[in-house]
């Protein structure tokens, strides 16, 4: 019965995704429909253990980040959670984020998040190409978020978790525009075998896009599957199907291996592969790889992505994740 439940779950994700997409021809999750929607940056992935594992993280995501990935995962903090990403993106386009989240009962978690991306500086010039001078570009997203453990849902078989994401989004190009969206997940832990597997889907990116002049955009909205595997307790294997208005589908691979070096210190390597880019930038271009050190309650990751004739992006983030304390209630497995 309660298998049933999910499912209708996670089929009310999907229906919600079509409902809030918009009627258009040209955004219809094809590849024709590349550069029909705006604010792209939202699509900026953060955190760099989810970057290095290629964005296969929706059924994963555990953390401060989960803002992001999946608000449903933000259910899985045990006490507050925080982190921070720099990232120096291709052609002088900086991208910074800050994520945090804390426990307020022993069901619910409340989050909040800002992102930031600065594009360097651009000449203006005039409609006769006479220079006036530079600018830049900026935009901003400021966003909060809630996870629930649904305990009616859960048992010793499965556990159950949602989230919901929202977002104010701001751009200072030469023009000023606002937009408002959001995200809901659903995540879900079985233990029905030895190995125990995780699902996950997200809905990202709803809600009312940006209005340059009289033209209001399309926001980049999509729907992602994910799956995960635990067949050591080191080692995590992960799969997403992405499906976004403004592109054709696309499949994310991942893995995460935990070698405990002290009590209190571990080193995390990690790798994924994604077809986003796969006809673009060719094959060898969809893998990333990264590193993690955890020391302590403290997190140090890296995520390398290869852009083709772009260069290479390098991702470094850090995180505090304060686990639950020994008399506190909370579910952990």
């Amino acid at each position: 019965m309660k298998i049933d439940i999910l499912r209708r779950s996670l089929a009310l994700a999907l229906a919600a995704a079509l409902f809030a997409a918009p009627a258009l021809a040209t955004s219809d999750f094809s590849s024709a429909a590349i550069g029909t929607a705006g604010s792209e940056f939202l699509l900026l992935d953060i955190g760099a253990r989810g970057i290095a594992m290629a964005g296969a993280y929706t059924a994963v995501a555990d953390d401060a980040y989960s803002i992001y990935w999946n608000p449903a995962g933000l259910a899985k903090v045990p006490r507050l959670s925080a982190g921070a990403m720099y990232s120096n993106y291709v052609a002088d386009v900086s991208y910074q984020s800050l994520s945090y989240a804390q426990r307020v009962n022993s069901t619910s978690v409340l989050a909040a998040g800002l992102r930031y991306q600065d594009l360097g500086a651009i000449t203006h010039t005039d409609i006769s190409a006479n220079d006036m001078g530079t600018f830049h570009p900026r935009n901003y997203v400021a966003e909060l978020g809630w996870g629930q453990s649904v305990y009616d849902l859960s048992d010793s078989d499965m556990d159950v978790a949602l989230g919901a994401t929202g977002r104010w989004i701001h751009s200072d190009l030469l023009a000023h525009a606002d937009g408002y969206g959001g995200d809901i997940g659903l995540q879900a832990r079985f233990y029905t075998n030895s190995l125990g597997y995780d699902l996950g889907a997200v809905v990202q990116n709803m809600g009312v896009g940006q209005k340059f002049g009289s033209t209001r955009d399309t926001l980049p909205l999509r729907v992602k599957f994910g799956g995960a595997l635990h067949p050591l307790s080191n080692l995590i294997l992960s799969a997403d199907v992405d499906l976004p208005i403004n592109n054709a589908p696309y499949g994310a691979a991942g893995c995460e291996y935990t070698l405990e070096i002290q009590e209190a210190v571990k080193a995390m390597l990690r790798a994924g592969y994604t077809t986003l880019n796969l006809s673009d930038l060719g094959p060898l271009n969809g893998m990333n790889l990264g590193v993690g050190l955890s020391i302590s309650d403290f997190s140090f990751d890296y995520a390398f992505t290869p852009m083709g004739v772009l260069g290479q992006v390098h991702r470094f983030s850090i995180s505090f994740n304060l686990p639950a304390k020994a008399s506190r209630s909370y579910r952990e497995r």
